[in-house]
């Protein structure tokens, strides 16, 4: 009876977080206005509206006497963008932002079948600040998370014994729908190869094939594409990416060791051009603070790795955002694209946070001081999706009231 009470709780409270994130995000949405667009995520609107057109996978200058064929990101974005646009029948600015609600909720779904009891607490996570920008936005990184995390649950599911032909065919697809996002999703071709490698050393050889198969499959599919795009444009990935002057090594670990802090800091990152930032102080010592108090509940009654050992799923996370990492920065490396902010490092924090919290939210719940560390997770989370709304613009409007 208790079992079916926490299941229902749970299950109340992770409709009520997915309404309170689309809220939110809808909010700052009309409230922004540049509608959290940016040039790229006007390339991926123009490409959706030209599909509605029949004008196919080619963007037009402004005369539209010249075209040029979609290539500097992968085709897959803004296909989903048209499709939600044509079933809904929404301009394709709207039909973005539908879209990542309901990648949100499809995220919520997975982590349901990961945790059920937890799924709330586990779906608290969407109330990071970047991935609250992340979902605000019109960029490919949405539903490229959703991707990563089918991707985590596949690999655990293969590794718990789950080694059907049917789940290999899901990691298959899975791999495919990340490259066809982001081409930095090619970096998860490693892992059908890494699979295979694990169950040939446990002489699964039928299962080791199909993904040696996968890899080979895989490894085409993207040649072919690149190859396309080249045939097309005249630049495998639409421009000269890595022929671009880049930054000094001293420059770029800096780069790369601010960004990977800031992706620390969940609900408000640093930013040198907004200092003294006091409400980034209160809130960077209330995490410091959140996070003593979990370890110290924790501690008095496990080893604080004991969470993570054993735990497949948050150490196939852990796994995987280190895959994602190295591929980022690798890449970054000798091509200079984006900064390594929070939009490129959100795959990696995501999945990080994820698969942290998961080790918490798996521990059981026999003493009270492990209940009340999974609840000041959960508290803290909320906090951050209060403190993410708009302030600015909710002062004004209060003033205004009042006066």
């Amino acid at each position: 009876m208790q079992i079916k009470q926490d299941y229902r709780f749970a299950e109340t409270a992770l409709l009520l977080l997915y309404i309170a994130v689309c809220v939110v995000i809808l909010f700052r949405v009309n409230v922004e206005s540049t509608g959290y667009l940016t040039p790229d995520s006007e390339s991926y609107l123009q490409l959706a509206q030209n599909l509605k057109d029949g004008k196919g996978f080619y963007l037009y200058n402004a005369s539209a006497t010249e075209e040029t064929f979609f290539s500097v990101w992968p085709v897959g974005y803004p296909v989903l963008i048209y499709i939600v646009s044509a079933v809904t029948r929404l301009d394709v600015f709207w039909a973005s932002k539908v879209l990542n609600l309901l990648l949100v909720g499809f995220g919520f779904l997975l982590l349901r079948q990961i945790n059920m009891k937890y799924s709330y607490i586990l779906a608290s996570a969407y109330c990071a600040y970047t991935l609250l920008e992340v979902y605000s936005f019109t960029w490919s990184e949405a539903p490229f998370l959703l991707g990563l995390l089918c991707l985590c649950y596949l690999i655990n599911k293969a590794i718990l014994g789950d080694d059907t032909t049917k789940n290999v065919l899901l990691l298959f697809l899975t791999c495919t729908y990340l490259f066809l996002l982001r081409y930095i999703g090619a970096f998860s071709f490693s892992v059908p190869a890494l699979l295979a490698c694990f169950f040939y050393y446990k002489q699964r050889r039928r299962t080791a094939t199909e993904l040696l198969v996968v890899f080979f499959l895989l490894t085409t599919i993207a040649g072919l594409y690149l190859y396309m795009n080249y045939s097309l444009s005249g630049h495998a990935t639409g421009g000269k990416r890595f022929e671009a002057e880049t930054e000094s090594a001293g420059a770029f670990a800096g780069m790369m060791a601010g960004g990977l802090l800031n992706e620390l800091l969940i609900i408000r990152k640093f930013r040198m051009g907004n200092q003294p930032d006091y409400l980034l102080y209160f809130t960077a010592l209330l995490q410091l603070g959140v996070t003593v108090f979990i370890v110290v509940k924790v501690k008095r009654h496990y080893h604080l790795l004991q969470g993570v050992k054993g735990n497949t799923f948050s150490l196939v996370c852990f796994f995987v955002a280190l895959l994602y990492l190295a591929a980022i920065v690798f890449l970054r490396s000798f091509s200079h694209f984006d900064d390594l902010d929070y939009r490129l490092l959100a795959p990696f924090s995501f999945l990080f946070w994820i698969g942290l919290v998961n080790a918490l939210v798996s521990l059981p719940d026999n003493t009270r001081n492990t209940v009340q560390a999974k609840k000041a997770v959960f508290a803290f989370f909320m906090i951050s999706l209060l403190l993410n709304l708009p302030k600015q613009y909710i002062l004004e409007k209060v003033i205004q009231l009042l006066s």
